[in-house]
This record gives C-alpha cells, sequence and structure tokens, in this order.
C-alpha cells in the first residue's frame, strides 16, 4: 500500500532496508547494489548492512555485483523532492468496451492484460525486429475479450455451459 503525501512528509526515516527492513534514518550511511537494474527507481533496493546486500545475491543472480558506499538525502532534500515528484501512477487497467449481450455498450468493463507481454514482445522482435509499445498490448487484449464475449454468446446459442475451441470462430 502506498503512503499518502502527507504520511511521506510525516515519516521520521528515509526508507527501509530492502532485506532486514531495518530504518535507515535521513543523512546516514547505507549500501546500493552496483548492478544498475537492482538501482532503478522501481527496483530501488537499499542495504543497511553488506550482510543484507550479500542477502539479495540469492534471488537477483548478478555475475559481477559489489555493495556501494551511499548516504540517504537529509530530510529537507527529501521533503523537497516530494514536491517535485508526479503523482504516482494507478496499477494499469484495460477499459473495454463490452459487445454482444454481455453488457451496455455504454459502459465500459475494466480488464486485466490477458496476454504474456513478454511473448508477445519477443514474438514481435522476432518477426520483425520491431520493439511493442503498451498500446499494442492493450489492443490485443481488447480482442481477446471481445472474441471471449462471442464464444460465450456461441456457447450459450448451442445450450452449453462451457466454452469450447469451436464457439471461437
Amino acid at each position: 500500500m502506498a503512503l499518502s503525501l502527507e504520511d511521506l512528509k510525516n515519516k521520521t526515516y528515509w526508507t527501509k532496508c530492502s532485506t532486514c527492513k531495518k530504518e535507515l534514518p535521513f543523512g546516514g550511511a547505507y549500501y546500493i547494489c552496483s548492478v544498475s537494474t537492482c538501482q532503478g527507481k522501481r527496483t530501488g533496493l537499499h542495504f543497511c548492512s553488506v550482510e543484507c546486500w550479500d542477502a539479495h545475491l540469492g534471488f537477483a543472480r548478478h555475475r559481477d555485483a559489489g555493495a556501494l558506499d551511499a548516504v540517504a538525502p537529509k530530510r529537507e532534500a527529501y521533503l523537497a523532492s516530494l514536491e517535485d515528484a508526479p503523482a504516482p501512477e494507478a496499477a494499469r487497467k484495460v477499459l473495454v468496451r463490452p459487445t454482444g449481450t454481455m453488457a451496455s455498450p455504454s459502459s465500459p468493463a475494466e480488464v486485466d492484460t490477458l496476454v504474456v507481454v513478454s511473448k508477445v514482445k519477443q514474438l514481435i522482435r522476432d518477426q520483425s525486429d520491431m520493439s511493442t509499445s503498451q498500446c499494442a498490448i492493450d489492443a490485443l487484449t481488447g480482442k481477446v475479450v471481445q472474441e471471449c464475449r462471442k464464444a460465450i454468446d456461441n456457447a450459450r446459442a448451442a445450450g452449453r455451459k462451457t466454452v469450447m475451441g469451436r464457439d471461437i470462430k
């Protein structure tokens, strides 16, 4: 659960150790992994000790890594960065206009991504050396939802409660 901006401003520590969850104080020393993927904004791994840094290697499987010294920002700098930071994005949902008898066409239904994104991107990359945007994934999810709804209608028309391959045309 994400903290509100007010809760972030009232924190008495900068962040927590990614391994043991010990609080890392403002302006205090901590360690980061030398591998860039562990330093990214999304990953953001911070460690209170070299032992905690070493513990993450079991799942990160780095070939050559080290613990780098770092210093946490002062409280004032942290609060200033909160003022400049954009609002966090919500979890990604795809809006799909329902078709057929499932719902009225005027009310969009929220649907999670229904395709394996990495597999779709790999297929497109292998076939064409092109990249794939999130919009393409959203469009594919919309097509999958559309075809599923048609298949449900076909199974109902046939008097079945099971959607079968023959219901997908």
